[in-house]
């Protein structure tokens, strides 16, 4: 089978791994290349002392754990290093993602397949990465648009991965991809985020009492599981 060129573009160091983690490891085990993209550093969402005093702190953590998560299915990772909450559709962050998309891949093809989220979301970052890859669709073909970096001779596919919100335009899947082989797998890619899937989302939702000790990684793994399994349906 030819090897394709998959690319992932998320607004949070995790995004990836919870939206589309099951799919991108399915593309792993056929050979395919898979990077992960994240347009925030994932800065500031927590709730620590340390962190909140030393942002850098937790950004460090944050590239550790997504390496790492990536690294569970042999992907790779980058950041654009935006500070999260502070994505805006402007001209240099817009020049970014149009470069990161064009960089990764053959010379002049890049990527064969973009993932990303929809325009509606609950998140601004979310919203404006999602509007930000969409501004960077065409541009990538024109050679005077970050001339810098080499245009791509031809556009590559992009498709939104699956959310559930109904307001404006309920979703609507053209393709159906069953990961139940490779749940655990996904399961592992999350759990590697641990700063945000058993501290931070946890202690916003107010249900940190609830997420077991770090020294239960087995009771840890069959949380996030189950959470996992629930998407989607």
């Amino acid at each position: 089978m030819t090897k394709r060129h998959i690319l992932c573009i998320g607004a949070h160091p995790d995004d990836n791994e919870i939206s589309i983690g099951g799919t991108a490891a399915l593309f792993r085990q056929r050979g395919d290349e898979v990077h992960f993209v994240s347009v925030t550093n994932g800065d500031k969402g927590h709730f620590y002392q340390e962190y909140i005093k030393h942002p850098t702190f937790l950004a460090e953590r944050r590239l550790k754990e997504a390496q790492q998560g990536a690294r569970a299915i042999g992907a790779t990772y980058e950041t654009l290093g935006v500070h999260d909450g502070e994505v805006y559709v402007d001209k240099a962050t817009t020049e970014a993602v149009v470069r990161c998309i064009r960089r990764f891949g053959e010379a002049g093809k890049g990527p064969d397949l973009v993932l990303f989220n929809r325009p509606q979301d609950y998140h601004r970052d979310h919203r404006y990465t999602s509007q930000l890859v969409l501004d960077a669709t065409y541009m990538l073909t024109v050679p005077m648009m970050c001339s810098d970096t080499p245009h791509l001779d031809r556009m590559p596919v992009f498709a939104y991965w699956y959310d559930d919100f109904s307001e404006v335009t309920p979703f609507r899947a053209d393709v159906v991809i069953p990961i139940d082989s490779v749940l655990d797998k996904k399961t592992e890619m999350v759990c590697a985020h641990a700063s945000q899937v058993f501290e931070w989302l946890p202690y916003n939702a107010g249900t940190l009492d609830k997420v077991p000790p770090k020294s239960d990684p087995t009771a840890r793994f069959a949380m996030i599981k189950e959470a996992l399994g629930k998407r989607g349906k």
